[in-house]
């Protein structure tokens, strides 16, 4: 790679290769992705996030573990949120262990719920022709190191901090 040209195109992860849903899958399908995409020994999840797309393929927001898990038991989730109550330095910093005999119930229930309207919005990408090291100083100053990477308006794919950082070490530092 030439250090003068080198831009996020060349290490980008292709869609085919990152988690992807349409907007009006359902939770269950979320999960079934996130177990899809599975890495190493241990089949530990590889990625964090899914990139949710409408029916005309255009990006419409990011789904992220904790998402999925909000969508399942939402009342849980809410739960834990709760600020301030009597006890809550002590061992059990919230009430959430309560809920444990609702939670399995709530969860198989939701399951079949759409994942619409737990999407986060995306407000950054990068053009795939961004510079490398460009790209990793917004990601940094945006402390967002899985940034979907756009080319004539169409989502390629998604640029990670691992990325750069292979290229940075085998490119620019030279390290063998």
């Amino acid at each position: 790679m030439n250090k003068e040209t080198s831009v996020i195109r060349d290490i980008v992860i292709p869609l085919d290769r990152y988690p992807l849903l349409n907007e009006n899958q359902t939770l269950q399908e979320a999960i079934q992705t996130f177990k899809d995409f599975r890495a190493g020994e241990q089949a530990q999840l590889h990625y964090a996030g899914i990139l949710v797309v409408n029916d005309q393929n255009q990006l419409v927001g990011r789904l992220s573990l904790i998402d999925i898990m909000h969508g399942l038991v939402p009342r849980l989730v809410d739960t834990t949120k709760v600020k301030k109550f009597e006890g809550k330095d002590a061992e059990y910093p919230n009430l959430a262990f309560l809920y444990e005999e609702t939670t399995y119930a709530e969860c198989g229930k939701n399951q079949k719920k759409p994942i619409k309207p737990l999407l986060q919005a995306i407000d950054f990408s990068l053009e795939a022709d961004t510079h490398i090291l460009k790209a990793l100083v917004m990601m940094t100053n945006r402390n967002d190191f899985n940034v979907p990477v756009i080319d004539n308006g169409t989502i390629i794919g998604i640029l990670d901090l691992e990325g750069i950082f292979n290229i940075m070490c085998s490119t620019y530092c030279d390290i063998k």
